[in-house]
């Protein structure tokens, strides 16, 4: 019997929206909601502006999908703070004990290190996987705007998200990609795909490491440094990352 692609489509999204539901309340059972909300509202934000650059700059499409936030799924921005929350929680648990005397580079770039570190491991399973299902479509080089379907075969039925958006990203990077695009691959993915997975979430775990790290102040505080420093990376760590050309 052969499955209806949607039916992998449908799968993967409903999994991602249920585990994204099931961190959420286990954070808010263990930290409250002030801590709750700040952590995965920064993660949606810094993993859904990245990923949107991404596609706006033409180095990858996300085809087939059903509920789309921008340019991307809203499956993957969820599933990744789901994930580095989960990744998170797992390093806490090597040493919490006087977790706020820790120094900054005593204790919490190695935390965060460790972190980047277990996602890298992840992302090295995941991302052949989804490629090769065509979850996701990183664009060849003489495929700059437009992916045919009898070069990359689908395996789904919504075409929608097949093509880079005409937009002032995309011809901001372009003249990065006009001789070659990502000619250093790993298991068929770009080696910058790798970087990228380490340095957001290396980035991303050492910054709110920190920001809890400040004790004495007040949980609204906290958030509003925490948001304000993921608005300032989204558009540094999209431009250098895009940059990057491995």
């Amino acid at each position: 019997m052969v499955l209806n692609p949607e039916f992998f489509k449908y799968t993967f999204e409903i999994g991602c929206f249920i585990i994204f539901i099931i961190c959420v309340y286990h954070s808010y059972l263990s930290y409250g909601i002030a801590k709750t909300v700040r952590e995965f509202t920064a993660g949606f934000v810094l993993s859904a502006g990245c990923e949107n650059f991404g596609v706006l700059s033409g180095a990858y499409v996300y085809p087939g999908f059903h509920i789309y936030f921008f340019e991307i799924p809203l499956a993957n921005p969820l599933s990744w703070v789901a994930l580095v929350y989960i990744i998170m929680e797992i390093t806490n648990r090597l040493y919490i004990k006087n977790f706020e005397s820790y120094s900054i580079f005593g204790g919490l770039l190695c935390f965060a290190f460790v972190d980047g570190l277990l996602a890298l491991m992840l992302d090295l399973m995941m991302d052949p996987l989804a490629t090769v299902y065509n979850w996701w479509i990183w664009v060849a080089p003489d495929q700059t705007k437009v992916i045919e379907g009898d070069v990359i075969p689908y395996n789904f039925t919504e075409n929608t998200h097949l093509i880079t958006p005409d937009n002032w990203v995309y011809d901001f990077f372009k003249e990065n990609f006009q001789e070659s695009r990502y000619p250093t691959r790993w298991f068929g993915i770009p080696l910058i795909n790798y970087i990228s997975w380490f340095v957001f979430v290396f980035v991303f775990s050492f910054q709110f490491r920190w920001v809890e790290n400040r004790s004495g102040w007040k949980q609204i505080n906290k958030s509003l440094l925490l948001w304000l420093i993921v608005l300032i990376d989204v558009p540094i760590l999209s431009w250098v990352l895009i940059s990057i050309n491995l």
